[in-house]
């Protein structure tokens, strides 16, 4: 890929012919690159096949708590792309991982009109702005008690996961510098909020664009 030894080289792999064509190329680059990773969105049996391939050292995964399926269980017929456990998948292979969208361009924190809704398509299917406003309406019962913000709870629901290397935050706006400041060293969501979530992933936040 004509990259220098220590660079992580990262591709964005969106259909299974894609990702075989990816794999080959990069078995053909051994010696440039001492960490090789990819994003992890589109086709979830693409990127599984791409984990599994055991040649890659991290990935990034879409990972909020309005889709949360790359690390949680949802329903078959869930609205939002289901990335399948994609997390704990390349955890199990030994790969790095840092979240991406955990504010879901700004639809988990206080002023969303900071964040993504005039992009013309999302980032991951089903992850409509308009509709994640929708989600996140669901999960403001989140922010209270040392839960300051909804922003907080989101950037802690991510940091509890132990299969997570980095957790990216999006910033569009600077309060949210100073909500993911506040996380650090924080606690994860309790185990009756995460029960409440559990419940709203199931019903699929009430089947909220049907």
């Amino acid at each position: 890929m004509g990259k220098k030894s220590g660079q992580a080289l990262q591709s964005n792999c969106k259909r299974c012919c894609w990702a075989r064509r990816s794999r080959r190329r990069l078995q053909g680059d051994e010696g440039q690159g001492q960490g090789k990773g990819f994003s992890g969105l589109g086709d979830a049996k693409a990127l599984h096949e791409v984990i599994d391939s055991g040649e890659l050292h991290s990935v990034q995964a879409y990972y909020n708590l309005l889709n949360p399926s790359a690390g949680q269980p949802v329903p078959k017929d869930f609205s939002a792309l289901d990335y399948g456990w994609l997390i704990d998948r390349a955890a199990a292979k030994g790969m790095a991982v840092a979240v991406i969208r955990v504010l879901a361009a700004a639809a988990l924190t206080a002023t969303p009109e900071a964040g993504g809704g005039s992009s013309p398509e999302p980032l991951s299917p089903g992850s409509d702005y308009a509709l994640d406003l929708k989600r996140a309406e669901k999960v403001k019962f989140l922010a209270g008690g040392d839960v300051e913000s909804l922003a907080q709870a989101a950037i802690r629901f991510a940091l509890m996961k132990p299969e997570i290397s980095t957790v990216l935050v999006g910033f569009s706006n600077a309060s949210h510098i100073d909500e993911a400041v506040a996380c650090s060293g924080a606690g994860g969501l309790s185990e009756e909020a995460m029960t409440r979530l559990k419940k709203l992933w199931d019903s699929d936040f009430g089947n909220l664009n049907r």
